[in-house]
């Protein structure tokens, strides 16, 4: 647990009275040291604790993990009632304030991704919970005269079972708030959930379906003004000039905001800055990748994977040339692909939005966001601030899958504001979204597999070409390692197979195109080119696809058990009709966490199949909450389905051709086939559900259609590999 504290309080666990709520934070779990009850006993806010409790027994926690739809929260009001021992309805949830405070060290400060959200509430929620129920129990014993270890929590009350007394919690909050919390509280063991491990409804959904949850396009504020901002057509370009006549001429538009590379329209309302926008006549200065194209780009990266010249992973484990080089002359089968992935969108159901409010004090920020204090410390440079000047409020979010963890856009609006003088709302209208970055890194991979005379991997070299996502991003993360851009390697090493020998090398080429982290990131490429290069050496080998993956996994029993349920779930050994064929992939770290895809398509004629089925699977070691993770899978799946089929973003004399959902487009509900979920729980830890979709529907299309044709898909989306999915 992250351990940033006053050092008055470094070791040993703090609550007070507040008004008469009971808030409890430790030096694990951070408080402020300012907000104790005075003597005047004012009402304090309690935001600045991870856990409080009021004189009506409602308990809030608070964390730093963003509603982004993916229904963590739900998880961790989980815990708190699992911990403290009392009903769901009683647990409500709220972000906590973006303050050095509530700081983790993984993710860094205040961060949502990598499916870290429950963890990180189980290493910090659950002990604040932990402790209080530790206080209340004792509270009670106090006051019974009897020993703590004779009383019990249930259902909100104390009960002390020899004499069948009971006391509420609300009865007990002020002595407890008396007493010394214990240092380090006892986590539940997940052998002790009751609640924990079941399916809880989510208590946001109502709100989600009726319209009252409030997302940062939803936020109101006195006086606020509207924005709709236009970008330079290519990236890299800068505003010269601009007309701006005819957009002031607009009944309702208030001012013209100059900005770097964009321009923006201030109004009355959006519609109005929106219309406006499309009046201004703005004059750009290119930049140095002003007319790139995607067929160019393409063949820039092909050209780099053949030429095998990319700077290897300085990793002397995972590193081996020599040996590798030999054992592809003398292996037996050397399996050959190259392939190419284009640059993606994310696409988020919500817009980009910002709602800013300037003062001489400060900023106050309305957003919905992944990555608060990135954002905060942005604003702050942006305005000249300090960045406990600026405020953070985080907003329920429509989607994030890695966009919102940049803040291009909320500095934007930053700056929008300031030159406005009141607060404004800046929206990016769709077509903005989808043009102005960032996005996946277009990639080129070359996979040699060489096989031994069983069949099986002696050494695999891969060398790979793309974008370097760690020099645009504006997160704070694990930078490049020796110039070599880590984000390539997800899903190579960490994978559940084994291979004796690896060569990995990549070659950097940018085309000036801002990139960043999008859903499971390297491994949404990665995963399509390790299976396909297995399946492709199942075939080489003669043998079904499942058990050559067995073979390759034989010192890994658990990913083995996990084939054959997801296997026996999908009816994988049942006779297929005529044309009908089926593909697998799996996507395993370690020993530790699983998750993958059968599907079953039929081909109605060359070039045109037919999604019949998708049987998914996923085990995440321990499961929190089996529904929760079942839509996690589904929303997962489709994700990454609408990638396999159609996701593109393409250019053309520098500029994005996509603007809209009819241009990129997304799998509908009539192409979307019968989607069974598996979900398994058989580990002793939790690990994140969020990436575990997308990596592995894509790869099981392929093999699919890889058994139909005999011919491997070496690039996607699929309609570039010479596919079509009808319906």
């Amino acid at each position: 647990m992250t351990s940033i504290v006053s050092p008055a309080r470094r070791s040993f666990l703090k609550s007070s009275l507040v008004a008469g709520a009971w808030v409890v934070g430790s030096s694990a779990l951070p408080m402020l040291d300012s907000l104790a009850a005075d003597e005047k006993n004012q009402t304090v806010s309690p935001f600045d604790f991870w856990l409080s409790m009021d004189a009506g027994g409602l308990v809030t926690a608070y964390t730093t993990v963003t509603n982004l739809g993916q229904g963590t929260h739900a998880a961790i009001a989980q815990i708190v009632a699992e911990e403290l021992e009392m009903p769901l309805t009683k647990v409500r949830i709220e972000h906590a304030p973006v303050i050095q405070q509530f700081h983790q060290k993984w993710p860094p400060g205040i961060t949502t991704f990598a499916s870290a959200g429950f963890n990180s509430a189980q290493a910090t929620v659950a002990p604040a919970c932990a402790a209080a129920r530790h206080m209340l129990i004792q509270a009670a014993a106090l006051q019974w005269q009897v020993e703590a270890k004779d009383c019990m929590a249930a259902n909100a009350q104390v009960h002390h079972l020899a004499s069948k007394r009971s006391l509420p919690y609300t009865d007990l909050i002020k002595a407890a708030a008396l007493l010394t919390p214990p240092e380090k509280p006892t986590v539940k063991s997940p052998k002790d959930w009751k609640l924990l491990g079941q399916s809880a409804p989510r208590p946001d959904i109502p709100a989600r379906v009726d319209g009252s949850a409030v997302f940062g396009i939803d936020v109101q504020r006195p006086g606020m003004l509207v924005a709709a901002v236009l970008h330079a057509p290519r990236f890299g370009s800068t505003l010269s000039s601009v007309d701006d006549s005819a957009a002031l001429a607009v009944k309702g538009v208030r001012q013209v905001v100059r900005l770097v590379n964009a321009v923006a329209v201030v109004a009355d309302r959006y519609w109005i800055a929106n219309k406006a926008v499309q009046l201004l006549k703005p004059v750009w200065q290119d930049g140095a990748h002003a007319h790139i194209n995607t067929a160019s780009m393409r063949d820039s990266l092909l050209t780099a994977v053949a030429a095998g010249q990319g700077k290897p992973v300085a990793s002397a484990r995972i590193q081996h040339a020599e040996a590798t080089q030999k054992a592809m002359e003398a292996a037996k089968t050397l399996i050959d692909t190259t392939y190419d992935v284009p640059f993606l969108a994310h696409a988020t159901m919500e817009p980009l939005n910002a709602t800013v409010e300037v003062t001489a004090d400060g900023a106050q920020v309305w957003l919905s966001t992944q990555s608060q204090t990135d954002t905060q410390k942005g604003i702050a440079k942006a305005l000249g601030l300090q960045p406990e000047q600026v405020h953070i409020h985080t907003q329920n979010a429509g989607g994030g899958f890695g966009r919102r963890l940049e803040h291009d856009f909320a500095v934007e609006a930053a700056l929008i504001a300031k030159a406005a003088g009141v607060p404004v709302k800046t929206i990016w209208s769709r077509e903005n979204d989808m043009r102005a970055g960032y996005y996946r890194p277009i990639t080129a991979s070359r996979v040699r597999l060489a096989l031994d005379q069983d069949d099986m991997p002696l050494a695999l070299r891969h060398d790979t070409a793309g974008p370097s996502l760690l020099e645009y991003t504006g997160v704070t993360n694990s930078p490049a390692e020796d110039g070599f851009d880590w984000t390539y390697l997800m899903g190579w090493f960490s994978s559940s197979y084994r291979f004796p020998l690896f060569d990995t090398r990549w070659t950097r080429v940018d085309f000036g195109v801002p990139c960043s982290y999008w859903r499971s990131v390297g491994n949404s490429q990665n995963c399509f080119f390790l299976e396909h290069t297995l399946e492709q050496a199942a075939r080489s080998a003669g043998m079904d696809s499942l058990e050559y993956r067995r073979r390759l996994l034989k010192h890994n029993p658990k990913a083995i058990s996990f084939i054959n349920a997801l296997a026996e779930r999908a009816g994988w050994n049942k006779p297929l009709a005529k044309n009908h064929y089926r593909g697998f992939a799996m996507n395993g770290l370690g020993d530790i966490q699983f998750s993958g895809h059968i599907v079953e398509i039929a081909v109605v004629k060359p070039g045109q199949f037919r999604l019949l089925n998708i049987t998914a699977a996923i085990n995440p070691g321990l499961v929190a909450n089996p529904k929760a993770v079942e839509a996690q899978m589904m929303g997962g799946t489709l994700f990454g389905l609408s990638a396999a089929l159609f996701g593109e973003i393409s250019f053309k004399d520098g500029q994005v051709e996509q603007g809209n959902f009819d241009t990129y487009r997304l799998v509908s509900l009539a192409q979307t086939p019968e989607l069974d979920v598996l979900v398994i729980s058989t580990g002793e830890k939790t690990k994140g559900v969020g990436e575990e979709g997308p990596p592995s529907i894509g790869p099981a299309i392929a093999n699919a259609l890889l058994a139909a044709s005999g011919k491997p898909v070496t690039r996607l989306p699929l309609t570039q590999a010479g596919w079509q999915l009808v319906t």
